[in-house]
């Protein structure tokens, strides 16, 4: 099966919505919330390689998965500036079910909060206090 690098926002999913937890399958995010996964990540709890590649199919001029919640880990992880690219097996069809091709999905259930947007906000707050001492300290000399 070859593989290649996409880009993961280039990847449609195959589903209209995607639970908000993986499946207890063994590998290091099972059972665990989409979001938790994104933070893992983002804390070094474990690594982009440790998601197993997605599959896609080519329909027409675009790439499908049937891997739509691994695809919506990659896209935050892309959003945020953590990945560029992903590594993904291309094959011949993908579940029959699965027949939707969509550049969005919805997430069924409380997709919780990604911590980099926590982050964020944390280092706004931080951004006001340094400034605020700096000022003080520029206006005492």
């Amino acid at each position: 099966m070859p593989q290649i690098q996409l880009a993961p926002a280039d990847i449609y999913y195959s589903q209209s919505s995607i639970s908000n937890c993986f499946t207890c399958n063994g590998t290091k995010h099972a059972g665990k919330t989409l979001v938790e996964t994104v933070n893992d990540i983002l804390l070094g709890g474990c690594g982009i390689t440790d998601i197993p590649k997605i599959n896609v199919v080519r329909k027409g001029d675009m790439w499908v998965t049937a891997d739509n919640r691994r695809l919506w880990v990659f896209q935050v992880l892309e959003s945020l500036g953590q990945c560029d690219t992903v590594t993904v097996k291309v094959k011949r069809y993908i579940c029959r079910k699965k027949n939707v091709i969509k550049k969005e999905v919805k997430i069924r259930g409380d997709p919780g909060k990604v911590l980099y947007e926590s982050k964020k906000s944390l280092h706004k707050e931080m951004e006001d206090v340094f400034l605020a001492l700096a000022s003080v300290y520029l206006g005492s000399n």
